[in-house]
């Protein structure tokens, strides 16, 4: 045996020995396209996510994102889920909510889908949050094209459900459609048109994701009412229920 295979190996055995230390992250989780890609690119980068959380600021609501169906991506992913709520002031809310979550689950990282910075008045104020109280940021998505989103999205077999849009861009035959080629096409006409974000990050639209390259089980919603609520239209699910699947990431 040559000194130069007993290197290699030494080397394959050092390797071996070495135990792989993964970060141990939540994700700040609405349901929607972009936590999920966020969620599905913070693993591939070797996070471990240990919970999913939704936190909740005073008298929020979750009508764009249906609590029940956070439920089902719950067990869909096998991860826990909880609901956090925030007290103003909120920079502090935001300060002890993520305190608690390190203290009673010994978080490491809070991943976000977070794509840039939405106004001036809120800034980044997640990352002023995050280095606070000691703990990494993670953002997948951060200065990623919004085209670019949409089409890893559809690419990778996300399937996200139109569940909450606005008019006067969309009206309510837009609940209830799946993200795909022909809608980002629309998408970008309403763009150029109207100069809406493409993926709705300043409330144009919001989506539920139901099928997921992460997803164990497909979540199906067989019955649903559309709902007005001012200028928005809400879709609200009666029948949802799991499939399983063959394969998943």
């Amino acid at each position: 045996m040559g000194n130069g295979f007993r290197n290699v190996f030494r080397f394959y055995l050092r390797l071996r020995s070495l135990k792989v230390v993964r970060l141990k992250v939540v994700v700040s989780w609405s349901g929607g396209k972009e936590s999920s890609l966020a969620y599905f690119k913070a693993i591939r980068n070797g996070y471990e996510v240990s919970l999913l959380v939704t936190f909740l600021w005073e008298n929020s609501h979750l009508l764009h994102h249906p609590p029940e169906l956070m439920e089902f991506q719950s067990k869909a992913l096998g991860v826990p889920y909880i609901k956090v709520p925030v007290k103003p002031p909120y920079f502090e809310g935001y300060k002890e909510a993520l305190s608690n979550l390190i203290e009673s689950y010994a978080i490491e990282g809070v991943v976000t889908g977070d794509i840039y910075v939405v106004d001036d008045y809120h800034g980044d104020w997640m990352r002023r949050v995050c280095d606070e109280v000691n703990v990494k940021l993670i953002r997948p998505l951060w200065a990623m094209s919004t085209r670019q989103i949409l089409t890893e999205l559809t690419s990778k077999g996300f399937k996200a459900l139109f569940t909450c849009v606005k008019e006067p861009w969309f009206n309510e035959d837009w609940l209830g459609r799946t993200l795909d080629n022909a809608c980002i096409n629309e998408l970008m006409e309403l763009e150029e048109k109207f100069g809406i974000d493409l993926c709705g990050e300043r409330g144009e639209y919001h989506t539920m994701v139901v099928d997921a390259p992460i997803f164990k089980e497909v979540i199906e919603i067989t019955e649903f009412k559309k709902e007005r609520l001012g200028s928005a239209y809400i879709l609200k699910p009666i029948r949802i229920s799991l499939r399983p699947k063959a394969t998943y990431f």
